[in-house]
């Protein structure tokens, strides 16, 4: 019994409509429900006992093992995945006949990391933004709200009160999210094309490249999160279409809340076994998250 893996969930996912945290166990089928029930069980206690009484918990079984998945405040999702672990020490302590962690302890070193991570002012401009409607887009350095040419960004340290935005300047540009087996890049690819055609600066993410009309902005594999951000962070793009990726999409969720538009280019049996993907079913779920 372990933990194979463990990560921030940055936007939807799987089986969370919200940022949070979650990670993956490999255990015998026979404990495997025993498992989950403990590993759940501890997790809402210990959410409990650090003032997260409102997150929610989303488990889901596969062929090795478990998933679970927690949400948690916009600012304090390094924590997160140290609440999932701790739980699945305790957990896996009392399955295994041995002694449990001290939960005093515990919770001192998790309440003395969601202190130091915590940041009122993002978390303040978060629900803004939200109740704004507008997109956030948040890494460890910087945070835009809004996306292309009507977005504003600012760094994570020098962020400014919610009253002092104006948010009547800040909106959504339309973007399309492409996943799929094959094919993305290239459907991501025409689509900029037609847009461009159409007389739009289009910002494109692929597993080539990032560009903003024929400016490449960025070389390599960007049919992730990152990828996402370059594109939708930039000034010039009037529309957007990310290329998202199962493998970034299963690490950190969606790279936007919402799209307009979403296109599933196929889906097919590959790369099956990573973040608990065991079957064609599986990789269906994953790619309809885009939806």
């Amino acid at each position: 019994m372990e933990l194979t893996d463990s990560r921030r969930l940055t936007g939807p996912s799987l089986t969370l409509d919200r940022p949070g945290a979650a990670a993956e166990i490999s255990v015998p089928r026979e404990v495997r429900d025993r498992a989950v029930s403990l590993w759940s069980e501890t997790v809402r206690a210990l959410l409990d006992a650090v003032g997260w009484t409102d997150e929610r918990i989303a488990t889901r079984v596969h062929a090795d093992g478990a998933s679970l998945a927690i949400t948690a405040p916009i600012d304090c999702l390094f924590a997160a995945t140290e609440i999932v672990e701790a739980a699945w020490d305790a957990a896996k302590a009392e399955l295994s006949g041995d002694p449990p962690p001290d939960r005093a302890s515990v919770l001192e070193r998790l309440k003395q990391e969601i202190e130091a991570e915590t940041n009122p002012a993002f978390r303040a401009l978060y629900d803004a933004a939200s109740a704004h409607k507008v997109a956030c887009l948040f890494d460890e350095d910087q945070v835009t709200f809004g996306l292309g040419r009507t977005s504003q960004s600012w760094p994570m340290e020098a962020l400014p009160a919610p009253q002092d935005v104006d948010w009547s300047a800040i909106s959504n540009r339309p973007a399309a999210l492409v996943t799929g087996t094959n094919g993305k890049s290239t459907t991501v690819r025409m689509a900029a094309a037609i847009g461009e055609a159409a007389g739009l600066t289009v910002g494109f993410s692929t597993s080539d490249w990032v560009r903003v009309g024929s400016d490449t902005i960025a070389k390599g594999d960007y049919s992730g999160p990152e990828g996402a951000r370059l594109a939708l962070r930039d000034p010039r793009v009037d529309l957007a279409v990310i290329e998202a990726a199962r493998g970034g999409l299963l690490r950190r969720g969606l790279p936007i809340p919402t799209a307009d538009a979403s296109l599933i280019t196929n889906i097919a049996a590959d790369h099956l076994g990573e973040y608990g993907i065991h079957d064609i079913d599986g990789v269906t779920d994953t790619k309809g998250n885009t939806y």
